[in-house]
């Protein structure tokens, strides 16, 4: 479905051995060698809901940053690296159409960057957490690019870090062929079904996705689950209880490294985007929003704290132990909801278990 009919490189990369490999691998596409990236932006943004082109490049910024999370929530240190950029998937809320905006999807084919910028982060004690999934999903694109074979094999020069893979695809088998389970979280985006069908079209469905967790936690992987967003659809409590309910019918507690919580936001600009690009969405008539100090638009805060108490209900059903924690809220939300701080918690301490405890950041309150 995501086979790319033309692939365009940066002339830069040209003899990078990531260019030589995703070359030979798609030898019937059609190929063009461009100067620079900017040389590429008509075409692109003539082609923008198709995202059938590969935009190869020699990318001179860096890989990998800190999550910019967003003024006046708690932040845990989380770094996010951007090598590849652009998602198949068509979810009406990602922010991604409001951040992307052209056709392409963008391969940063430099990989010895991304590792001599890891190799600057990394420090004793302190283990680095780096997901690939802030502007793409992580495995969708996988079995086509392999971008896991290119990293995962090096991961064990860097024994401080911890690479998550978020996606919400079915496509693991390439990370299952390696030996990397104290190193590689598998995670994966949840909502319910529902959902799924309505506002996150070409991805996989729940049980594709709990399916491939369980194939995961039995080649011995750790994994991840995702609640972000959470979506007041009708009678929301039931259902997002049940998907909650159904990860446990295919993964052990103890397999799972942490979960995340999270609800919906969106900037005034992925409103416009909405309205223009998915008229049949009913996602904005789920409940009423209001303006956030970091310019998002947010459920009511008592509406947001009753949608978290439950959430968290829901996991602490199956289990105490069990890592979780929010996405973009502020200080004030986690004291309301979970009693302290996450400094101050233990359970947080075991966040992502079974790795060393990580170091907060606790921004100003929103």
């Amino acid at each position: 479905m995501f086979y790319p009919e033309q692939i365009i490189i940066e002339e830069p990369a040209l003899q990078l051995p990531y260019t030589k490999k995703l070359v030979n691998k798609f030898k019937d596409v059609p190929t063009k060698v461009i100067c620079e990236i900017k040389d590429t932006k008509k075409i692109l943004f003539e082609n923008f809901t198709g995202k059938k082109i590969f935009l190869i490049t020699d990318y001179k910024g860096n890989l990998i940053k800190k999550c910019p999370g967003s003024r006046g929530v708690i932040c845990c240190n989380y770094y996010v690296a951007n090598i590849i950029n652009g998602c198949p998937f068509a979810c009406t809320y990602c922010i991604l159409q409001d951040y992307i905006n052209c056709g392409s999807v963008m391969i940063c084919a430099n990989i010895d960057r991304f590792f001599d910028e890891l190799k600057k982060l990394q420090r004793d004690n302190f283990t680095l957490r780096v997901g690939t999934g802030e502007l793409a999903d992580s495995l969708a694109f996988d079995t086509y690019l392999d971008l896991s074979s290119e990293l995962i094999p090096r991961l064990k020069d860097y024994p401080n870090v911890v690479l998550e893979l978020k996606t919400k695809s079915a496509c693991i088998e390439n990370v299952l062929k390696y030996d990397a389970k104290e190193q590689v979280v598998l995670g994966w985006s949840l909502n319910p079904q529902e959902l799924i069908d309505s506002d996150e079209k070409y991805s996989a469905s729940l049980e594709e996705r709990l399916k491939s967790a369980k194939k995961a936690v039995d080649a011995g992987f750790k994994t991840s689950f995702h609640f972000d967003p959470v979506i007041l659809i009708h009678c929301w409590e039931q259902k997002y209880k049940d998907v909650v309910d159904k990860i446990f019918d295919f993964v052990p507690a103890d397999m799972i490294a942490w979960i995340s919580i999270g609800g919906l936001r969106f900037t005034p600009a992925l409103k416009k985007i909405y309205r223009r690009d998915f008229p049949e969405s009913r996602i904005l008539s789920y409940g009423e929003f209001t303006m956030s100090e970091d310019g998002k638009y947010r459920y009511f805060r008592p509406i947001r704290f009753d949608m978290y108490k439950k959430m968290v209900g829901f996991i602490k059903n199956h289990g105490t132990d069990i890592p979780v924690y929010f996405c973009m809220e502020s200080s004030r939300m986690w004291k309301d909801v979970m009693g302290s701080l996450p400094s101050g918690k233990k359970e947080l301490g075991l966040t992502f278990n079974p790795y060393p405890a990580f170091k907060l950041e606790i921004e100003n309150d929103a």
